[in-house]
């Protein structure tokens, strides 16, 4: 659910592959978010619910991307030869916390809303499926 819970965000293959969605809580005006890619999964709202963030296949590898919801923008986030999935927001909307195997395995990472300053938070281990604590 969105924050204000007015809209729900969800996958699905309705179109032939998986793509991001919303509707009302209700299951009415549903509407296609996603415009490109062939895999896109797992959207997550931002706590202000103006931006939504998830998983996109790009070349062959999982990245995070966030789309504003008022300008329409699509930003990708995260780049490189490694997957970065299960993203989630922090409570204030200036962090997001996702999974990667940039170092063989997969450990939690954090990184700004705007992709800038990736951090590692996790060593050793497997760490697959983040979130904040609020």
């Amino acid at each position: 659910y969105s924050p204000t819970g007015r809209q729900i965000a969800f996958t699905s293959d309705r179109s032939g592959s998986p793509q991001i969605y919303t509707m009302d809580p209700e299951g009415t005006n549903v509407r296609r978010i996603s415009k490109s890619g062939s895999y896109n999964s797992s959207p997550v709202w931002s706590p202000s619910g103006d931006r939504l963030a998830w998983v996109s296949r790009v070349d062959g590898r999982y990245q995070i991307v966030v789309l504003d919801l008022i300008s329409g923008t699509l930003s990708q986030l995260t780049q490189g030869n490694w997957n970065h999935e299960n993203p989630a927001w922090s409570p204030d909307g200036r962090h997001l916390v996702f999974a990667s195997n940039r170092e063989g395995v997969y450990h939690i990472y954090t990184m700004r809303a705007d992709g800038r300053n990736v951090r590692q938070l996790t060593r050793g281990g497997s760490g697959e499926t983040p979130d904040w604590s609020r």
